[in-house]
């Protein structure tokens, strides 16, 4: 009785040390998560860029450049893109939709999720080199989990953290939903998903595919300002970073557990695209409240120019 006794405590703690690895999905597969329809290759006319002493001219073509994977996730460490778990922890805190490690007084209308930015390189060629730096993992960030540490990145998220910043946010929220065109000159506004302060993964909204959209599009926001993305759609002579980010230049759509397209600029209203996608059960390609987003940012390539 004892020795059973022992073992039944063993698997209790077994149990509560680790996350129940139930969750699955297809991993990501480049040829038909990406919608090839959405680069649109254009050419845009004469430039002439400097090279060393002298300058160089070539021509330039725009296009939208798959370039991003980024997950945000209910369950840590839990990846569509990768479509198993990438690891596993004891902290329970750490868990997605309306838990983490501050989240104590959040009201139940709040969601959290973790996420993952992948880069990968599918049109990564001379002479539209980018200088893009690795991935993001987020359970080993504590901005992340914290509003307070957050800040730290984002010293001037107090400014906009009033009534009227709010208020001035449904203009961008008009804006992309009628005429599917972000306001650059308000890059604290994510259009219908909210604020992109803090940047963390927090939103005080109970729609989980607007609240997974929000963090998705505060990944991209914080890859730019920690200089690990750089923006090509400023100047076809070279690809330059962008710590405060030009939202117009990324559009995404999501692949998990669903594909859905096409592709819209940051902050969509949901319910153009979420139809299905946040089923009590297991969706088409993966677990549900588990998302996979494709981010595509705008190209200008001068073809003279080795950067």
């Amino acid at each position: 009785m004892i020795r059973k006794l022992i073992i039944l405590l063993v698997l209790l703690v077994l149990c509560n040390a680790a996350p129940v690895m139930a969750k699955s999905g297809d991993a990501h597969n480049s040829a038909s998560d990406v919608h090839w329809e959405e680069i649109d290759i254009q050419f845009e006319g004469i430039c002439i860029c400097p090279k060393g002493y002298y300058v160089e001219e070539g021509e330039i073509w725009s296009y939208w450049e798959p370039f991003l994977a980024i997950d945000t996730v209910s369950e840590a460490f839990y990846s569509p893109y990768q479509g198993d778990y990438m690891g596993s922890t004891s902290l329970m805190e750490l868990g997605g939709k309306n838990s983490s490690s501050d989240a104590a007084n959040v009201t139940n209308e709040s969601t959290f999720s973790q996420a993952h930015a992948w880069l990968f390189t599918m049109m990564y060629y001379q002479p539209c080199e980018h200088r893009d730096y690795g991935m993001w993992i987020s359970e080993y960030d504590s901005k992340w989990q914290n509003d307070e540490l957050a800040e730290i990145i984002t010293p001037e998220a107090s400014l906009f953290a009033s009534l009227a910043g709010n208020l001035l946010c449904e203009t961008d929220a008009i804006s992309v939903n009628l005429s599917n065109h972000t306001l650059d000159f308000l890059p604290q506004c994510i259009g219908s998903s909210g604020m992109s302060y803090p940047m963390n993964g927090h939103s005080d909204n109970d729609n989980i595919v607007q609240a997974n959209n929000l963090s998705a599009s505060r990944m991209i926001y914080k890859l730019c300002r920690m200089f690990l993305i750089c923006d090509p759609a400023n100047n076809p002579c070279g690809c330059y970073y962008t710590p405060v980010w030009i939202k117009s230049h990324y559009k995404m759509h999501v692949v998990r557990p669903g594909d859905r397209s096409p592709a819209y600029p940051v902050g969509k209203a949901a319910k153009f695209y979420d139809s299905g996608l946040n089923v009590p059960y297991e969706g088409a390609k993966g677990s549900n409240d588990e998302f996979l987003w494709i981010v595509y940012r705008k190209q200008l390539c001068c073809t003279c120019c080795e950067e």
